[in-house]
């Protein structure tokens, strides 16, 4: 058996409560108990809180956004054409667990009773409304599943008192696009939500999507025209395109027809014109058809028909939502590599750099408060083992009289320590856990959301970090109690025995 362990685990077990370094030994123990229990509660608040702000974040513009190279505004999508095979590859990264297309606009919303700049936020059927779930304080969600539904519009608690408004209740909406250009449409408050996070509740608002991809202009739209009113026995057909840059090429039924016309056309009997037109190389393109029906009286009547124009093939970008924050750097490293040149990735930090920067600096707050625990820690484990040694002069003495070596004593008195030491430790990490266990089960201290984006406390469970505590609080106190420790080699066993 080791002498040191030994002689330790006796001096640990008698237990003498008349030695003056009882009370001492407590005061260290209890030291080193609240510091444990103030780091761990310390890194789990703002490790928590760090946490509840990035997933509102997040859940207002998810991890990453791809969107066009032109695009420098995360408020003002730039359109770019729905890539499938871009979508696919980015659902194929290995940690991505959705992806969903969305486009924003700046705009206005208006009630009755008040107006306020808003960003427009189009969502499709893909949207992931989980981070909604539990956000939603009246309502429903937007609704893709009938026309009446496609003008929801689902605004924060905070934009509705501001507003005026409630569920069930129209607003409108003006929609700026790319020229300056204001429209206006009516929609039906579906849902009021609230996240907290005042600076997106007061700004963000959600509709179908597409709504911004036909108000913006980004797609092209053609109609037809038939005159019904003969002209020498001909009736006159024009093609018109809209939110075009002028390059477009024009493919009619008629074979012979060129242009956008008007070209002429005998019309004896019912007869189907159709006109596909397309802008640039590779652009999608439109078809407008016109059904003329001749009636018995050689009458006409016609029926127009689109294919609702090509802006329904243009989006803002997509966005990427991850399984695991902390490997944002590598995720966004695949993104890049599947991408091509005329997309680009911002991450979530990119985009709001102020709250990120902030979450950052709450790391440094945690430093601060451990080094000044681990600082008091030593204080009170030295001023400890420096009485427990001062306080056993006649024990060191007999030792080393009967042979024994000073590393071997000083072994005794560090084992002693560490001992003290784990048990602040262990209490320590029961206090903490227990705190923290209390909080979140209870929420017993609140906070104004207003101020902190959160009305209670937060608190997360990570017991990596516990570990981490405990071990290094055990192991550098134990290193600064070496130099302490050598105060044993100055004791003589003519001068400690003397007085016995």
């Amino acid at each position: 058996m080791n002498i040191s362990r030994f002689i330790a685990s006796r001096i640990m077990r008698s237990g003498d409560k008349s030695q003056f370094s009882q009370p001492i030994v407590r005061i260290a123990t209890t030291g080193i108990a609240v510091g444990v229990a103030l780091m761990i509660v310390s890194m789990s608040i703002v490790k928590g809180f760090q946490k509840e702000i990035r997933n509102k974040v997040v859940g207002f513009g998810s991890h990453f956004q791809v969107v066009a190279n032109l695009d420098n505004s995360t408020r003002d999508s730039q359109s770019m054409l729905m890539d499938t095979l871009v979508y696919t590859e980015l659902k194929n990264i290995e940690g991505v667990k959705h992806v969903q297309i969305f486009a924003t606009k700046p705009g206005i919303i208006e009630a009755p009773e008040a107006l306020q700049g808003v960003i427009i936020k189009g969502v499709s059927k893909d949207f992931d409304w989980k981070f909604f779930d539990d956000k939603l304080l009246e309502g429903s969600k937007i609704r893709f599943d009938s026309a009446e539904s496609n003008f929801d519009v689902m605004l924060s608690a905070y934009m509705a008192k501001r507003m005026q408004v409630k569920v069930g209740e129209k607003v409108s909406l003006y929609f700026i696009n790319n020229e300056a250009d204001t429209r206006q449409r009516n929609f039906k408050v579906c849902g009021i939500y609230s996240t907290g996070l005042q600076e997106f509740d007061e700004q963000y608002v959600f509709v179908n999507l597409a709504h911004l991809q036909r108000l913006s202009g980004w797609g092209m739209q053609v109609q037809l025209l038939v005159n019904t009113n003969k002209v020498d026995g001909f009736q006159s057909v024009e093609a018109t395109t809209y939110n075009s840059d002028g390059d477009e090429s024009y493919q009619w039924s008629v074979p012979h027809w060129k242009g956008r016309g008007p070209h002429l056309l005998k019309i004896e009997t019912d007869t189907v014109v159709q006109v596909v037109v397309t802008e640039g190389s590779k652009m999608p393109a439109d078809t407008a058809i016109a059904v003329v029906v001749l009636k018995e009286n050689r009458s006409m009547s016609v029926n127009y028909h689109t294919s609702g124009g090509s802006e329904k093939y243009f989006i803002g970008g997509f966005e990427v939502l991850i399984s695991d924050y902390e490997k944002l750097s590598t995720i966004d490293d695949d993104i890049f590599g599947v991408i091509p040149f005329y997309l680009r990735c911002l991450d979530v930090k990119s985009r709001s750099p102020e709250i990120f920067s902030w979450l950052d600096m709450l790391d440094l707050n945690v430093i601060i408060i451990m080094a000044l625990m681990i600082i008091i820690s030593i204080v009170n484990m030295t001023s400890a083992l420096l009485i427990l040694i001062l306080e056993r002069q006649n024990m060191i003495g007999i030792l080393k009289a009967l042979g024994d070596t000073d590393r071997s004593i000083i072994g005794i008195f560090i084992i002693h320590a560490i001992a003290i030491i784990g048990k602040g430790v262990l209490w320590g990490t029961i206090g903490g856990l227990l705190l923290l266990f209390l909080q979140w089960k209870f929420n017993l201290i609140s906070l104004n959301p207003e101020e902190y984006f959160i009305d209670a406390v937060p608190v997360t469970f990570d017991f990596m970090n516990v570990l981490v505590i405990d071990a290094g609080t055990i192991l550098i106190c134990a290193f600064f109690l070496l130099l302490p420790s050598f105060l044993v080699t100055r004791i003589t066993p003519i001068k400690s025995i003397r007085f016995n």
